[in-house]
Order: structure tokens, then C-alpha cells, then sequence
């Protein structure tokens, strides 16, 4: 008897992950519109640049798991550059905390 060939998921990720997408792009949506930011928007372009690193993130991973290939060449650079994007973004808030830190200490001396 023969096995027959493994036939490919063609429909995406799992609900689960699909859902968890969609939640993801959600909360970053509300987290745009939020006064409450890691970096206040009062500061001119830095203040944004979290809002948008978070939107991007969640936008990528949106489109990673509800693409129906998942072994397409686009799901596995979206994985990479997904997580590039929260790496740039964690390292981004810690610089700028940093620099109010230092900032603050300054003007209290």
C-alpha cells in the first residue's frame, strides 16, 4: 500500500492565531488612539513613531497569518521582518526613555 502525499494547508493559520491576529490589530489600534503612549505625541515625530511601530507590527502579523500559503516565500519574510520591527521598537522606547531620564535629571539638578 502507498501512501499518498501529504496535501499542503492552504488555508491559512489556525483560528486560534487568526484570532489572536486580529486581537493584536486591535489593541494596536486602540493604542494609537490612546492618550497613554510609551513616547506622548506632544513630542513632534518621536512621539509617533511607537504608535506606528506597534501598527506596523500588528499589520504584518495580520497579514502573515491570514495569508492562505503559509509556506510562501512573503509569510517567511513577514515572520523575519515582524520581528525586526518589535526589536527596533523595543530598543527605540528604551533610547528615548533614557534620554527623558536624562533630560529630567538635568533640569532637576
Amino acid at each position: 500500500m502507498d501512501k499518498e502525499p501529504e496535501v499542503m494547508d492552504m488555508n491559512g493559520a489556525s483560528p486560534l492565531q487568526k484570532g489572536l491576529a486580529v486581537f493584536l490589530m486591535i489593541m494596536s489600534l486602540l493604542y494609537t488612539v490612546s492618550p497613554i503612549d510609551l513616547a506622548p505625541d506632544a513630542i513632534p515625530v518621536v512621539g509617533w513613531l511607537d504608535d506606528v511601530g506597534f501598527l506596523v507590527t500588528a499589520t504584518m502579523n495580520a497579514v502573515q497569518q491570514f495569508t492562505k500559503d503559509q509556506n510562501s516565500a512573503m509569510v517567511k519574510i513577514l515572520k523575519y521582518a515582524k520581528w525586526f520591527m518589535v526589536i527596533a521598537v523595543v530598543i527605540a522606547a528604551l533610547l528615548l526613555g533614557g534620554l527623558i531620564a536624562a533630560i529630567v535629571a538635568l533640569i532637576m539638578k
